[in-house]
């Protein structure tokens, strides 16, 4: 169940299995990855668990996790060791200097920065050709600068040959994760789903502004809705009006574009926002998932019949938490929900 590696040399030491009292393994799609478990302080295989060397785990998708031992508990009974992800070591393998690479791919910015390193690049997707600076900063951090500098989804992942280590990947793609097709109820098949409204942000008309161009002016268009406005306005007949900045630094902005930026932004906020919150749910037990598991980063979708005609949401697998030791209390946290009417799910069957 877990194989302990030298740290020195990445050759199994020992195989822990049925002495473990605990044993679980973290994982969320924002990198946190933890893994703690239980031995008998007594029994000969503890004098390899130390720090820094690595314990491998078994991985639904991916065929094995690996994280290093970096903190002990130990009393006179058992002793308890807490781990941390292996490609943290990223931070401490290499240091990078202020550099400027130009004309770059997802390929050879990463292959830049991964070399000399024990991680190598996986499978990754064509995200077009950018520019990217680094500062002064560890291999780590400047994976991660690639990244977002392509608009890609980041994972790592080990391959085993035999007792040991052979590869160390990291992969760069659109998106990590599957639509498995499934749709499971809210408030049936799934409980302990909360949904918050709040209408703090609402308003019927938005008044845009545009980023400030060289001569110091602004543009400025003003957007309505005008069955919102008779929905929630008071008798006065005024709208509700907020004001607009988009997110950006084009100085040749155009009236279309900023008008059209503006009625997206007011589409989100003349109904009030709509938060959907789910703490920790079992999926493998919803009704029609029995056989098929859920994976971190996978999608899932949501109908919400308290809506009229009902609403469907799609949700990512942001966490999740393994019990090695018993599969049925594996749990679930899901988040990114995306929110679509009925005839939008239509158009897209």
């Amino acid at each position: 169940m877990i194989h302990l590696l030298d740290y020195k040399t990445d050759n199994i030491v020992a195989y822990l299995e049925n002495q473990i009292t605990d044993a679980v393994h973290l994982r969320n799609i924002n990198l946190e990855e933890t893994f703690h478990f239980e031995w008998p302080v007594n029994d000969e295989k503890a004098q390899y668990i130390v720090g820094r060397n690595r314990a491998v785990i078994p991985d639904d998708k991916t065929g094995y996790r690996e994280l290093i031992i970096n903190e002990l508990d130990q009393d006179a009974d058992s002793i308890t060791a807490y781990c941390s992800a292996s490609f943290l070591d990223l931070k401490k393998q290499k240091i990078i200097s202020p550099r400027t690479l130009t004309g770059q791919t997802v390929n050879t910015a990463a292959n830049w920065v991964l070399d000399g390193t024990e991680w190598k690049l996986g499978n990754s997707d064509y995200a077009g050709i950018r520019q990217i600076s680094f500062e002064y900063t560890n291999a780590y951090d400047a994976i991660l600068k690639v990244k977002e500098t392509f608009g890609c989804e980041i994972s790592f992942r080990v391959e085993i040959d035999g007792n040991k280590i052979v590869n160390r990947y990291v992969d760069l793609i659109t998106r990590l994760g599957t639509f498995n097709g499934k749709e499971i109820s809210f408030g049936k098949d799934l409980i302990g789903i909360r949904r918050k409204i709040n209408y703090d942000d609402l308003v019927t008309s938005l008044v845009c502004i545009g980023p400030e161009k060289e001569d110091g002016t602004r543009l400025s268009v003003t957007v309505e809705n005008e069955a919102a406005r008779q929905r929630w306005c008071r008798n006065t007949g005024k709208h509700i009006v907020g004001l607009y900045e988009p997110e950006s630094t084009d100085q040749a902005m155009t009236v279309q574009k900023l008008t059209s930026l503006g009625l997206t932004e007011l589409n989100k906020r003349i109904m009030g926002s709509i938060e959907y919150e789910v703490e920790q749910v079992t999926l493998d037990s919803v009704l029609g998932l029995e056989h098929e598991k859920a994976f971190l980063a996978d999608t899932l979708r949501i109908k919400d019949s308290h809506y009229v005609p009902p609403l469907y949401l799609e949700a990512r697998v942001t966490e999740v938490e393994r019990p090695l030791l018993d599969a049925s209390e594996r749990k679930y946290k899901l988040g990114d929900f995306t929110e679509y009417s009925q005839d939008e799910v239509m158009n897209m069957s």
